[in-house]
């Protein structure tokens, strides 16, 4: 096997932070390259609300500069994660990679518990007994220490992320969402401060971006073998990347994917495992649904999200012809839906936001 890359890149704006995922995602996406993957370890600076691949966003949100919001390619609850943290992307050729030839070696359920025991042993390293329980935790002692989550893209490349809470906790989540989304589009279980933890408060220690990252290094190369070999981005690269970064567009794009849409007046939420499940809709002659998008602290990957809100446009408003999309589209193997429970959560939820 080919050496995994490995980076270290501390203090970036949410626009760089994307655009090098951008670039190395792409790099282990094409065909016939020598890496085999990318493990990549950041920090961003300054206080950032780190919000899910499916949230939605409000344009006071996206302009805010005060406290920016970075959004995950990975979907999962919204998280700090500026000043204090330390964030991980592990971008392989496919899901299965470390594990297994075939890509669908590795059922998704199994994603998140396989590449989290590189954190694990990272914490163990550094005298912290982490535990993953399931669903999107890493804790310690039953306190969150860490956010895992992953996104499988349509060319089937894994991209693994984590989010660390190193000299700061998740309890910061409340102070963050009341600075930047005052509206409340971003629903958010709040973590009481005694059920979150950091790596400062479990040493007794305060450590720099780079420490946690020899940690992180460390702990997979015991976890998977020693192929994890020191990177710098080469002057094409950065120059390429540097680009990118400086058309903030394309991050304001990227930013404003899912946004308040007021043609979809439709809406409904469940409570499920990992938060709130949420569906926006707008309806044709009240029998059928126009247009569907779907928000929340679910994972799933984004194909499978985008064939699910494609289908579902001019499907009966009826309990069954809902499900039987849904079913249609999550049955396919490469298709993944975490965090939500039973997959009929979906036609549930659409149906409370349809007319009484």
């Amino acid at each position: 096997m080919a050496a995994i890359q490995f980076l270290v890149h501390p203090h970036l704006t949410p626009e760089a932070c994307h655009a090098e995922e951008a670039h190395y995602v792409n790099l282990v996406r094409r065909a016939g390259r020598p890496q085999t993957g990318v493990l990549r370890v950041y920090s961003l600076a300054g206080d950032v609300l780190s919000i899910g691949r499916y949230h939605l966003v409000s344009d006071a949100m996206a302009s805010n500069r005060a406290i920016r919001v970075h959004r995950r390619r990975s979907g999962g609850r919204a998280v700090p994660c500026g000043d204090g943290f330390v964030g991980l992307t592990l971008v392989l050729p496919h899901r299965a990679f470390l594990f297994a030839e075939d890509p669908l070696g590795l059922a998704a359920y199994q994603v998140m518990n396989r590449y989290a025991r590189g954190i694990l042993e990272a914490c163990r390293l550094a005298g912290v007994p982490a535990f993953y329980p399931g669903r999107d935790w890493v804790t310690v002692h039953r306190r969150a220490i860490a956010l895992v989550s992953f996104e499988v893209d349509p060319s089937g490349t894994l991209l693994f992320e984590a989010i660390l809470a190193n000299q700061r906790d998740f309890s910061e989540l409340p102070r963050l969402l009341e600075g930047v989304d005052a509206d409340g589009v971003v629903k958010a279980e709040l973590l009481d401060p005694n059920t979150v933890t950091c790596l400062t408060r479990e040493m007794g220690a305060d450590l720099s971006v780079h420490d946690v990252a020899d940690l992180l290094r460390r702990g997979f190369e015991k976890q998977f073998g020693p192929i994890f070999e020191p990177h710098d981005s080469s002057p094409l690269e950065q120059r390429l990347i540097d680009s990118a970064t400086t058309h903030s567009e394309r991050y304001g794009r990227w930013l404003r994917r899912r946004r308040v849409r007021p043609d979809l007046t439709r809406h409904a939420f469940t409570r499920v495992q990992l938060g709130f499940f949420e569906v926006f809709l707008s309806l044709a002659q009240t029998a059928f649904i126009k247009d569907v998008m779907f928000a929340g602290d679910f994972i799933a990957n984004s194909g499978g999200v985008e064939r699910l809100e494609r289908d579902l446009r001019l499907c009966p408003t009826d309990w069954r012809a809902i499900d039987a999309v849904a079913s249609a589209v999550f049955s396919q193997p490469e298709n993944y839906l975490l965090g939500i429970g039973p997959l009929r959560t979906i036609a549930d939820t659409i149906v409370q936001a349809l007319p009484a």
